[in-house]
């Protein structure tokens, strides 16, 4: 499958932190790594893992980071013809803060991610078999064109597209999404903001995932397991669920197999982890 992601691209900076976060006080992280990561990053990996084609449609600084992003992204086997590159304006970053109990804090800066712009032609021209969209990327002052271009291109390719709320799923935002897969986190995914969709899967954590389709709603329930990061356990489950319901057609085998690989992710530190090879045979999608 050959699929196009359009989304955020960051410098992950990870730390745990053996103290509690207090209006000045000085904190020290410890255990700092940094990886390549966003949104965007973080599905191409998994996508790539699964033996996918992925073209990654964003944006970078023209400075190191941007470099090492493009490298990374490279290295994996993705198409990064589609990345654009700025002056003047920094890639975009997160410091992703893991406390004692393995609660995740995260802050940092879009940068160059809010000039991420991409045309119907130019996605058409990749001729994917998916469009997936970040729903940070919808932040932009151009988010609601950039998905009417995917929008477009899907219906002119006869294709799906995905997008994922988090990020816009909260707030007042109405969107028209017809024929979409939709995914979103539990309690913030209102009808208003995905109207017309043709699946909606909500990501429970613990509890799971619920999928609407086809006016019946049915839970998933996940493996009960110990939970190290939960960094990326969401872009793990969309990459799941995308290739596991293109190569299965069925929302429900789509739906077992993504609870499977993001409960997976969470025993492991770090943003992308290695997927075991008998896990993907037990579910046969390769």
């Amino acid at each position: 499958m050959k699929v196009v992601v359009i989304g955020d691209l960051a410098i992950d900076i990870r730390g745990n932190l053996n103290d509690v976060i207090k209006p000045g006080k000085n904190l020290i992280l410890k255990n700092v790594k940094e990886h390549v990561g966003g949104v965007a990053g973080n599905i191409t990996y998994y996508l790539r893992m699964l033996k996918d084609q992925v073209t990654v449609v964003g944006s970078v600084g023209n400075d190191v980071w941007g470099s090492k992003i493009i490298d990374r992204l490279r290295l994996l086997g993705a198409d990064v013809s589609k990345i654009k590159t700025f002056d003047g304006i920094p890639t975009g970053f997160l410091v992703i803060i893991l406390d004692q109990n393995r609660e995740r804090t995260m802050i940092g800066s879009r940068g160059s991610n809010e000039k991420l712009s991409v045309t119907a032609e130019e996605l058409s021209s990749i001729k994917p078999d998916w469009i997936h969209i970040s729903g940070y990327t919808l932040l932009n002052r151009k988010g609601k064109e950039i998905l009417r271009n995917a929008q477009k291109a899907a219906t002119t390719l006869g294709i799906h597209y995905s997008v994922d709320l988090e990020g816009i799923g909260s707030k007042n935002v109405s969107l028209s999404l017809p024929s979409a897969v939709v995914f979103c986190n539990e309690g913030s995914c209102s009808e208003k903001s995905r109207k017309d969709a043709s699946i909606t899967v909500i990501k429970a954590s613990s509890n799971g995932c619920y999928r609407l389709y086809n006016g019946e709603v049915v839970q998933h329930r996940t493996l009960k397991v110990k939970v190290k990061d939960t960094t990326a356990a969401g872009d793990a489950f969309n990459a799941a669920f995308i290739h596991a319901y293109w190569k299965t057609k069925s929302v429900d085998v789509a739906c077992e197999f993504a609870n499977r690989i993001a409960a997976f992710k969470v025993t492991k530190n770090g943003n992308m982890v290695k997927i075991p090879l008998d896990l993907l045979k037990e579910f046969d999608v390769l």
